[in-house]
């Protein structure tokens, strides 16, 4: 009888058999399948209170102050959204008043911290930034309804947290991506593409404090500047207050009729 010249040690012969029956038990283990982009927006919506809560909300007022990156300088800041598209951010500092505003069609400000106090109306491109922001549901819920197209890109790592990333391809041809966390389902960080007269504009929001203001969890702190930019070079959004279905009449959002003041300021 001839026996091998190295004999193989019996627990050697058990870590191999071993690691055979893992690697077969794992063939035949499916992988893990990856959420659809609609799933992910079910648990969105969920997390943030249910259709039904968020569709109950007709307007959300935030209020509280502005921050501007390299200054000790504070504005205050009031923020009105509607469910008919329309939005309103006001910034103040000392007796003055800045302004962006949309109305579900056109978009005009006021920057009197420029040397115009005089209300203008703003390009298609940048109106359709606000438009973007006067979205109470965000642009992904509901997306196919609103004329936007969804793609989900996978799990991305958002500063050490693993994160979903829904691509929402707006109707108006810019694009946002939204990074949404996989333990709370809310949106942690905004990338937002905009074409303005001509040229991209890209900014990188991160949302946090998300508090719950009538059944729905709002974000409360906004920091915003270019894609990677350092966090103190960023405007942060602090919100002391948020409230829902507040009376928000349309001239709030509507150019302002300016002919009176023409009028009254006119000579014989």
């Amino acid at each position: 009888m001839h026996f091998p010249t190295r004999m193989v040690p019996w627990r050697a012969v058990t870590a191999a058999l071993l690691a055979s029956a893992a690697l077969a038990a794992t063939a035949a283990t499916p992988a893990a399948k990856a959420p659809t982009a609609d799933e992910i927006v079910a648990h969105h919506v969920e997390a943030r209170g249910g259709a039904a809560k968020l569709h109950a909300i007709t307007v959300l007022h935030r209020s509280g102050r502005l921050v501007l990156p390299g200054m000790n300088i504070e504005l205050g800041l009031s923020e009105w959204k509607t469910r008919a598209g329309a939005y309103r951010q006001d910034a103040m500092l000392q007796g003055m008043t800045a302004i962006q505003a949309y109305d579900g069609h056109e978009a005009w400000q006021v920057q009197p911290f420029n040397g115009r106090k005089d209300p203008s109306r703003m390009s298609e491109d940048e109106a359709r930034a606000l438009s973007l922001g006067a979205d109470l549901d965000f642009p992904f819920v509901d997306a196919r309804a609103k004329g936007h197209v969804l793609e989900y890109l996978g799990l991305e790592d958002i500063d050490g947290t693993p994160a979903h990333a829904l691509r929402v391809r707006l109707k108006g041809g810019d694009d946002a991506t939204y990074w949404i966390d996989p333990d709370t389902w809310m949106v942690i960080r905004v990338l937002e593409r905009h074409t303005i007269r001509g040229a991209e504009d890209t900014t990188e929001t991160d949302l946090g404090e998300y508090q719950q203001v009538g059944g729905v969890w709002v974000p409360m702190t906004e920091e915003s500047g270019p894609k990677g930019s350092d966090p103190t070079q960023r405007q942060k959004l602090v919100y002391d207050r948020a409230e829902v279905n507040v009376p928000a009449p349309a001239t709030l959002f509507a150019f302002p009729d300016t002919s009176a003041k023409a009028a009254s300021g006119a000579r014989p």
